[in-house]
């Protein structure tokens, strides 16, 4: 079983063991949204890194930034420091226009990640990783102008996970008919 959260002898901050599975694959899971061609679909060992490095919101502020930064090697990525880290302008939708091919194509593949575990292909338990992976799908969406498209993904999202925290930013900026301003 494992345990809600950890302490070490040395280091008396809470760990969460989710939390620590979402910093340990984030760049696998960076590798995954972006690597290859546009339309190649994610293998299995693919999505369950999504899954994974999506079941907390300080790593999918990491692919956030990670997504906005075109150039970026995934074996760069680091996870994101909340209390040290300023929250990426990407969230929203603010600094330079990221290239709307790499961010559709992980916007599709987080998509599939969370349809892998609707259709049981994934393993159980996973309902937060994949709401956070389909929240991160809605963001792509809403950060190439597709509002539509990110409503839909952020209602799934919360109908996965109530309280996905991403999913209701997305959906309160999308009602309210925001549109990301990035810089050309």
């Amino acid at each position: 079983m494992i345990p809600a959260m950890t302490r070490s002898e040395h280091d008396q901050s809470v760990r969460y063991p989710r939390e620590i599975a979402a910093a340990v694959t984030l760049r696998a899971a960076c590798a995954a949204l972006t690597g290859g061609p546009g339309d190649r679909p994610l293998r299995s060992s693919e999505s369950v890194a999504v899954l994974t490095a999506c079941t907390a919101l300080a790593t999918r502020f990491a692919i956030i930034a990670f997504l906005a930064d075109g150039g970026a090697d995934p074996r760069s990525v680091r996870p994101f420091e909340p209390f040290h880290d300023e929250t990426p302008p990407a969230l929203l939708g603010r600094g330079p226009a990221p290239d709307p091919d790499r961010i559709r194509t992980a916007g599709e593949r987080a998509a599939d990640a969370w349809r892998s575990w609707r259709a049981g292909q994934d393993p159980d338990g996973w309902a937060a990783g994949a709401a956070g992976a389909l929240a991160l799908a809605s963001w792509c969406s809403w950060a190439v102008g597709s509002a539509e498209r990110a409503r839909i993904r952020a209602v799934y999202a919360l109908e996965t996970v109530p309280d996905e925290p991403l999913a209701g930013l997305v959906l309160r900026t999308v009602r309210a008919g925001n549109a990301p301003v990035w810089e050309r």
